[in-house]
């Protein structure tokens, strides 16, 4: 009785209606963009989900909910089940327009195993949303300029933040220039040398993300007030993501071969960059004793 007391009270609770109708609005897009997304030989909504608009949803929601008391990843989750009414819907449809295909034993697994199916498909939609949420939440809170400039000035106005997340920053503007210059410049044309460029970009994708990561917490930790440099999330961080948005768009448009090819290669240059400036202008203030302008930059 427990889950059915705790559905009927997230259901009565007012601050979760927001969540709820927003799940509920993606319901006639996800069984649009699902079955746009079904092989065109099928003649049924398909079985599989879109979840793009779910996705969208649980941003939505994570950030709407960021300031208030309602935790963002419980308003996910019920926006993840207001929102799972398309994955039962697509589910039931495609099975009973496909069911009569199978023989008997097959249809009787397929009846037997619907109600796992259905709790899979719920669990997933609501992860997805779920996690949306405190991503969006997370990063609304740590951007909130109250948040990141906080207690008085100390006896050292250029006292920077605890945060040691720049050290992985550091690791990926020293790892990135040999990598890339030995991909880009062709120099691995021997069966080694392919076998070198592929390491080395196994190596700095994820390097890129983690660097990425951590150079949006760093820029976002904490600081004194009158530490003399607030960074400039949008700069350093939305950077990179423009620069990645932009080349695709333009591959894309002029019809380039593989544009993801040439966005990745423009957001690890991009990335570099800012991350290169930014430990410069750390040194700057915090490290190296330079005077306090009191500007983001």
């Amino acid at each position: 009785m427990a889950p059915l007391r705790a559905l009927r009270d997230g259901l009565t609770d007012d601050s979760l209606r927001v969540a709820i109708l927003v799940g509920l609005a993606t319901v006639p897009f996800t069984l649009a963009l699902s079955w746009i997304s079904a092989p065109d030989d099928v003649a049924t909504v398909g079985g599989t989900v879109s979840g793009e608009a779910l996705l969208l949803a649980g941003l939505i929601v994570g950030y709407y909910y960021s300031d208030r008391e309602t935790e963002s990843r419980r308003a996910g989750i019920w926006t993840g089940l207001a929102g799972s009414i398309a994955v039962v819907l697509l589910y039931v449809t495609h099975t009973i327009t496909t069911i009569g295909s199978h023989s008997s034993r097959w249809t009787a697994v397929i009846v037997v195993l619907t109600p796992v199916a259905l709790v899979i498909g719920v669990g997933l939609t609501v992860l997805v949303t779920m996690v949306a949420a405190q991503l969006a939440g997370w990063v609304t809170t740590r951007l909130d300029r109250d948040r990141r400039v906080s207690g008085p000035a100390g006896g050292d106005d250029r006292t920077g933040p605890a945060s040691k997340y720049w050290k992985a920053v550091a690791a990926y503007v020293l790892v990135a220039p040999p990598v890339l210059g030995y991909v880009l410049l062709e120099l691995g044309e021997s069966d080694v040398g392919f076998l070198l460029s592929a390491l080395g970009m196994l190596f700095l994708v994820p390097l890129s993300i983690v660097a990425f990561v951590a150079l949006f917490i760093d820029a976002t930790a904490p600081r004194e007030r009158g530490t003399g440099w607030l960074p400039s999330v949008w700069v350093y961080v939305g950077g990179p993501l423009g620069v990645y948005v932009g080349v695709y768009s333009v591959a894309t448009l002029w019809g380039v071969g593989y544009p993801p090819g040439y966005a990745i290669y423009s957001f690890f240059g991009a990335l570099w960059l800012a991350s290169a400036v930014y430990l410069v202008n750390r040194h700057r203030y915090f490290d190296a004793g330079g005077s306090a302008s009191g500007q983001p930059g």
